[in-house]
């Protein structure tokens, strides 16, 4: 009888430790970035002052005020792709100053953890004016992990700025139940003259893809006179509790006159 109740302890005990350690977050367990605060969207844009901070992940964000940089009057058009993510909120549209354009770009990307991976966590424009001047970066909803990868940028000579005009954004399917989603992992871009006279070349930071998911089509190009100008991202907040995080899952850019 001694062994019998020893035995139903064990298994009591057993059970409370698996329990404990199935109540821990997947997300505590790896490093965030210190630059993000927890249900926060953060700003990058160095040049204008405006607070685009927002309490986003508190549900849908439909029908909400959204905080927005930049001239709005210069959007000509918005392009998007088919194989966007499907979790996540979308933040808030920041846009290059005035008379500049995005000539380069860089990613946040978590690199492979083995446990709950999300890849792509943010993405960053560097915004130019023709004269080759940097007027800074902007970015719109981060993810919480992750580095900066380093930026590339469009293959300009003097007399001819080449700008980013079209892009493609590599995504993983939704897996199914019990199984890790990382949605989007990876975003390239073809870089133009303005005037679009010359034929698009691509733009990609080496290695030049992520590690899971494919590429969809490519993006309409932005209108002749025209380039990208801004951006605005669908980003998943953390889900905490052993629930799955994908960040990054969707994301729209703007070509501005």
């Amino acid at each position: 009888m001694d062994v019998f109740i020893r035995g139903i302890c064990l298994l009591t005990f057993a059970f409370l430790v698996g329990e404990a350690l199935c109540g821990v977050d997947r997300g505590s367990l790896r490093p965030r970035d210190k630059d993000v605060e927890e249900f926060d969207i953060v700003s990058e844009d160095k040049t204008d002052s405006v607070d685009a901070t927002e309490d986003l992940y508190a549900g849908n964000n439909e029908g909400a005020e959204v905080h927005e940089s930049g001239n709005n009057s210069r959007v000509i058009s918005t392009l998007n792709v088919t194989n966007g993510g499907k979790w996540g909120d979308w933040g808030s549209v920041q846009l290059c100053p005035d008379g500049s354009y995005a000539a380069g770009y860089d990613m946040k990307i978590e690199k492979p953890v083995c446990a709950d991976d999300t890849a792509l966590n943010a993405i960053k424009l560097i915004c130019e004016f023709p004269d080759g001047k940097e007027t800074g970066e902007i970015t719109s909803t981060q993810g919480h992990w992750g580095s900066w990868v380093g930026q590339i940028k469009c293959p300009s000579r003097v007399r001819e700025r080449l700008y980013l005009t079209s892009f493609d954004l590599q995504v993983q399917k939704p897996k199914g139940v019990l199984k890790d989603d990382t949605a989007a992992n990876y975003v390239k871009f073809k870089c133009r003259d303005k005037c679009g006279r010359k034929k698009p070349q691509e733009l990609a930071k080496p290695p030049g893809r992520g590690v899971w998911g494919s590429w969809g089509a490519w993006s309409a190009q932005c209108p002749p006179d025209t380039a990208i100008c801004g951006l605005k991202t669908k980003v998943e907040k953390p889900q905490g509790w052993h629930r799955d995080d994908t960040a990054l899952n969707d994301v729209e850019f703007y070509c501005c006159v």
